[in-house]
């Protein structure tokens, strides 16, 4: 199966655009250092990674998430310029993997145009030049391709956007550049299709303003938005007659609501034929240009944050309409990471951290292991949280070897259930009871459901060895900065 991967630029130089263009891009210099999933009081060691930027209007550097996030220092260095200058992350979506930066020296790119952003979609066989700085040389790079595909379709987190699929070259050190159809920002490059030649995708204009349009109405990033149901086509002549479709009725059939507070105004086996006044077709498209059909909830996700959504129904033969509200972020037990560090607590040389997208990630070679061994994580990856402070927290590397904990051999990644019986609901939670047994004689974890061996520890004996733990493993503190208010 075909993947996407991210582009971090060799290319040879096509035909030359204008002249207002090129000296606005930027090769952009990333001294990155992600956190470490498994090992969350350390971060892992600095790479190096290089990509390119655009220049757009109010002095900002337009990139992607990819190249900048987790960045210890960034330097920009604009297009035929020796100069590197110190730039920051203003703002960052890594869901739709765009980022802008702000320079140190604003008035060093004064003389430097912004680019404008295309004010529509491009169309399909459009000319494009794709500009940026590839690995292999330091110049600038311009290739030429034509725009082949528009489609909805996943980026990251579970994120679904707009992104246009082009033929020019793109390669490692693209990443961020910008694409250019008549002298404006068309979509800014953030992957390519690793199993064929010259098939790389853009973030269009239209999603760079969302993203750009919902930092800066309130300072803060929320997302693009959803229903959070999911349907299927109604291609299937059994299924239409179940339901009492005519020949010319079409939409798409509803199978699952996951919002309980949506379930009086959607329900299974509704069908939905518009969105927003727009006919849905029978496999779920609909047509948003000349040539252009896409993914019907693509019509939700270019709606600004909040927003409601209209859908016609059929629903036991009936037709009815009704308004929800959207929401960007789903409400499942595993969510993204609140802060740059993972969250963690130590006790008795055990690694305890939430669940979270980050460590799903991390851990995505061992799922098939996780899988078979039927643990908690794997089979409770994508179940919604009963109430908003929910989460699973595990253990996240193997036990630090000490006699405390001498014969004991739980498998990294398994799930805490209960502390001395009690189930736990999150990590602030785990720590409470674990306080809570600081006068008690034993104190006894259970992880997934007790197919995994109970830890029983002696609280005194931890207090009193849990420093020589920590000096023994190099550990500078038993928990994370956002637990210290807890930590016993």
């Amino acid at each position: 199966m075909a993947t996407l991967v991210m582009s971090l630029g060799l290319a040879v130089p096509a035909m030359a655009v204008g002249s207002d263009v090129k000296p606005s891009v930027v090769k952009i210099f990333a001294s990155k250092s992600p956190p470490n999933m498994f090992q969350p009081w350390q971060i892992t060691p600095p790479s190096e990674v290089t990509g390119s930027g655009v220049i757009i209007e109010g002095g900002r550097i337009l990139t992607n998430a990819h190249v900048v996030a987790y960045a210890q220092q960034i330097y920009v260095q604009p297009n035929e310029s020796s100069e590197k200058l110190h730039a920051e992350i203003e703002f960052i979506a890594e869901d739709c993997d765009l980022a802008t930066l702000r320079l140190e020296d604003p008035e060093a790119i004064a003389d430097r145009q912004p680019v404008p952003l295309a004010d529509a979609l491009p169309k399909i066989k459009d000319k494009i030049n794709v500009l940026g700085f590839p690995t292999g040389g330091d110049s600038l790079s311009i290739t030429e391709g034509v725009v082949s595909r528009i489609e909805y379709g996943a980026y990251y987190y579970e994120t679904a956007a707009l992104r246009i699929q082009v033929d020019a070259a793109i390669n490692p050190g693209n990443s961020g550049g910008p694409g250019i159809v008549d002298g404006k920002i068309t979509g800014i490059v953030f992957s390519k299709l690793s199993e064929a030649e010259n098939i790389g995708y853009l973030i269009p204009a239209e999603v760079i303003r969302h993203f750009l349009d919902d930092w800066t109405s309130n300072g803060r990033y929320d997302g693009f938005p959803k229903i959070d149901a999911a349907g299927a086509t109604l291609e299937n002549p059994a299924l239409r007659d179940f339901l009492k479709l005519t020949r010319e009725q079409t939409g798409v059939v509803i199978h699952r609501v996951n919002r309980p507070e949506i379930a009086d105004l959607l329900k299974p086996w509704d069908v939905v034929t518009a969105c927003d006044g727009v006919n849905v077709d029978n496999l779920g498209m609909v047509s948003i240009a000349d040539g252009v059909r896409v993914d019907w909830p693509y019509l939700i996700a270019r709606k600004s944050p909040g927003s409601t959504i209209k859908l016609d129904l059929i629903r036991d033969g009936q037709s009815l309409t009704v308004e929800l509200p959207t929401i960007t972020n789903r409400n499942t037990l595993v969510q993204r990471m609140t802060g740059k560090r993972p969250t963690y607590f130590i006790y008795g040389g055990l690694v305890f951290s939430p669940v979270t997208t980050e460590l799903v990630q991390s851990a995505a070679r061992y799922f098939a292991i996780l899988g078979l061994r039927g643990s908690l994580l794997a089979r409770k990856i994508r179940d919604y949280r009963t109430d908003t402070d929910d989460e699973m927290v595990a253990l996240v590397s193997p036990i630090l070897p000490h006699r405390l904990t001498k014969g004991y051999g739980v498998s990294p990644l398994s799930v805490v259930t209960h502390v001395n019986d009690e189930p736990v609901k999150n990590l602030r939670h785990m720590i409470q009871l674990v306080k809570d047994t600081s006068d008690k004689p034993f104190i006894i974890f259970r992880f997934e459901n007790d197919y995994e061996e109970k830890i029983v520890l002696e609280p005194e004996q931890v207090a009193r060895l849990t420093p020589e733990i920590m000096l023994n493993n190099n550990i500078p503190s038993a928990c994370s900065e956002d637990m210290k208010d807890l930590c016993p």
